[in-house]
């Protein structure tokens, strides 16, 4: 129990979780602080490259057959999260099933974000993990979001031309959409660049990373706590699968890692981290278009509004704990 209190606490302490409190409180009080659209499209596309370029800088030494593995692992825990989320808030929790689908790409994909802040808790515990990570991140992002529109078109709509262009519109932004897009073009020059290219990048895409994601996670807390106000008119006990879900695939995640695949602590940590962590960039984006009928403030809101700052604030050290114990 000491254990599990250090750690919270170390987390609770982190620049990361004390700005993303402050946004929360900002809103909450209601503050006029505001950041500009502009600024946070481009500390978007900044934290997204710089997580690719680190991951293609570490896939120099990595190795191919355990990331396959991992890889085929992750998928795996994609489609499960993906199943367990439609039949737990469709058939538990009552809600509607494009609710139910909209909700199951969500929870089944995962969160950049929460994949950084994982990372960074690492290393200020000195925990090392392996090296193709960021690619693992990238495999997760993308098929339950499809799976979940493909289940929908073949249940409320069958064979109509829009459809199709429904169904096409949402791989385009599940595969190629802005996060997924910048994240691979990030690996691709991690992987390719030379040593003095990427030394003359690195002030940019590299010393600036921390204060910059300090900035977006003030501004994730905002969003957050607005997200949230987006569900009143609902039973708060209507929302349980936003800290069910987290903790079940935190753990599904981490025993999979340790006791199948044979990751690291730090790498079972991540990949838990990611099975428990929900979209809420990629996915909304694809769904929006292509499940109309789902809400976008219950999809919008258990992911963004509840299990993010779940997961940053209590799933992290939680998470940790849990693999540590697998790994024992």
């Amino acid at each position: 129990m000491n254990l599990i209190i250090e750690i919270a606490t170390l987390n609770l302490l982190s620049p990361l979780i004390l700005f993303f409190l402050i946004g929360i409180m900002a809103t909450v009080v209601n503050s006029d602080l505001k950041v500009p659209e502009a600024f946070y499209t481009g500390y978007t596309m900044i934290i997204l490259f710089t997580i690719g370029i680190k991951g293609g800088t570490q896939l120099k030494q990595g190795s191919f057959a355990a990331m396959v593995v991992t890889g085929i692992a992750a998928l795996a825990l994609c489609l499960l999260m993906l199943g367990l989320t439609y039949f737990l808030v469709k058939k538990v929790f009552r809600f509607s099933r494009p609710d139910a689908l909209a909700l199951a790409a969500h929870y089944g994909s995962v969160s950049a974000v929460t994949f950084v802040a994982g990372l960074t808790f690492l290393d200020k515990m000195k925990i090392e993990y392996e090296s193709f990570m960021t690619a693992i991140l990238v495999v997760m992002e993308g098929p339950a979001i499809i799976s979940a529109i493909v289940l929908y078109k073949w249940l409320e709509h069958k064979g109509s031309g829009k459809q199709a262009a429904g169904l096409g519109h949402a791989v385009k932004e599940a595969f190629f959409g802005k996060s997924i897009f910048l994240l691979l073009g990030g690996i691709f020059i991690g992987l390719v660049a030379n040593e003095e290219g990427l030394a003359k990048i690195k002030p940019l895409f590299g010393d600036l990373f921390y204060g910059i994601l300090c900035i977006f996670l003030l501004h994730m807390g905002m969003i957050a706590t607005q997200s949230i106000r987006q569900l009143r008119g609902y039973r708060i006990a209507s929302f349980l699968f936003a800290f069910i879900l987290p903790l079940v695939g935190g753990m599904l995640g981490i025993v999979v890692a340790a006791k199948v695949v044979g990751l690291s602590l730090g790498g079972a940590f991540i990949l838990g981290l990611l099975t428990a962590s929900a979209s809420y960039i990629a996915a909304p984006a694809a769904i929006e278009d292509a499940i109309p009928e789902a809400n976008p403030g219950i999809y919008i809101g258990s992911a963004l509004g509840l299990t993010l700052p779940f997961n940053l604030i209590a799933g992290i050290p939680f998470y940790y704990w849990f693999a540590q114990v697998m790994q024992a």
